[in-house]
């Protein structure tokens, strides 16, 4: 495998593949990205924290749960409570875990893990990265799924992590 271009959040890879003998069939280009997380925070008030943050890849405001990069080294969970933090001011007592995907498998090596943030309250004032600016939004847990079925909320990392709660707890949860 070697590096093509190195864009700060991604890298573009090529790899040489061979077939079962060993023979060479083609080179692949891959998209070397970090591990990412999201965090699915409730309150005590059974409200779900949302963030509306501005996307580059769509040029259009996206209603998403908190999440973001793991640094170098970073634990996925620490990730996730430093991310809500960040993007909402809010921290919860505990993360358990929700679910674990492969973002992209056919181009990409990277995971997404989810946490559920129960208990969530707000205990300071958030803090962007240099290229990031939310709006903190608290929804009622009930309306999670006329926004998922409303297709309020598209991106699809934060769509699987949602979907998968509902699944596992309803909306009683």
């Amino acid at each position: 495998m070697r590096d093509v271009s190195d864009h700060r959040v991604f890298r573009v890879q090529s790899l040489a593949m061979q077939d079962a003998e060993g023979k060479p069939r083609r080179d692949f280009t891959v998209f070397a990205c970090p591990d990412w997380c999201n965090v699915m925070a409730l309150t005590d008030a059974r409200e779900l924290v949302l963030i509306w943050q501005y996307r580059f890849g769509t040029d259009a405001l996206s209603l998403e749960i908190p999440g973001g990069v793991l640094e170098p080294n970073e634990d996925p969970r620490a990730a996730a409570r430093r991310e809500l933090t960040e993007e909402t001011g809010y921290d919860a007592p505990a993360f358990e875990d929700l679910c674990v995907v492969e973002p992209n498998p056919a181009l990409q090596g990277n995971r997404c893990f989810t946490y559920l943030a129960r208990g969530a309250r707000l205990v300071g004032s958030t803090s962007f990265d240099e290229n990031e600016e939310c709006e903190v939004v608290l929804v009622p847990l009930d309306a999670l799924p006329q926004l998922l079925d409303d297709g309020a909320i598209t991106h699809a990392l934060c769509r699987v992590g949602l979907e998968t709660y509902l699944r596992r707890y309803g909306v009683s949860g």
